[in-house]
């Protein structure tokens, strides 16, 4: 009998478990958090990827291109872009959703804290927080990836350098695609977009290096 009624229990919180986040799920979505998300993540994302390019063009045409240098300073770049977009996005979505969550409370004319809004609204800023801050380490780490296997000793078909240029400009193609399924234009269109911004910030970086 005890077993049963814990079995109960158990079921019981799951259900309140489920309808609480079933709540939340819609709260955020009505605060437009998977549009805001999205944004963030190809923006981020996008600085990722120009930056490891960036660094690795300019490594390159000083000819110090070692793996070593390239994924050190790539990754260094990236986390700090990570942590500053976490703690700059949750402070601004943190005071921008508190706004609303104060016009909610003069609208209704009661307090909403420890509310259904009040925990929509907190993790409404953690989540855009934390998509914001991984994009661009995300980004950064799959054109750093043939130098990752370089310093690990593995030996590669093609250069360390073209192999992370391929792989950046393919991802800069894909976050374009992404945006042209969001905005619903032509998704080769919008691929070839941001790939033209790829190729034209290596060529910048190109005439930059002999200076």
């Amino acid at each position: 009998m005890q077993l049963l009624k814990r079995l109960s229990n158990v079921a019981s919180s799951l259900r309140t478990l489920g309808a609480r986040l079933r709540e939340l799920r819609v709260c955020m979505r009505a605060e437009g958090v998977d549009a805001l998300s999205r944004r963030y993540f190809a923006m981020n994302a996008f600085d990722g990827a120009m930056t490891v390019l960036s660094i690795v063009v300019s490594a390159y045409m000083v000819g110090n291109a070692s793996a070593r240098i390239v994924v050190g300073v790539g990754l260094a770049s990236c986390v700090a872009m990570g942590v500053s977009g976490v703690a700059g996005a949750y402070m601004t979505e943190r005071a921008e959703r508190l706004r609303r969550l104060k016009e909610l409370e003069g609208a209704m004319l009661k307090s909403l804290k420890n509310s259904v809004f009040d925990h929509a609204f907190q993790w409404a800023s953690f989540y855009v927080a934390l998509v914001d801050g991984i994009a661009p380490i995300i980004a950064a780490l799959v054109p750093l990836f043939p130098f990752i296997l370089e310093l690990w000793g593995f030996s590669l078909p093609v250069s360390a350098t073209y192999a992370s240029l391929a792989l950046n400009f393919l991802m800069l193609f894909l976050l374009g695609v992404f945006l042209g399924r969001v905005s619903k234009e032509n998704v080769v269109i919008s691929g070839f977009r941001t790939l033209l911004v790829g190729f034209a910030t290596a060529l910048i970086c190109v005439m930059i290096g002999f200076i």
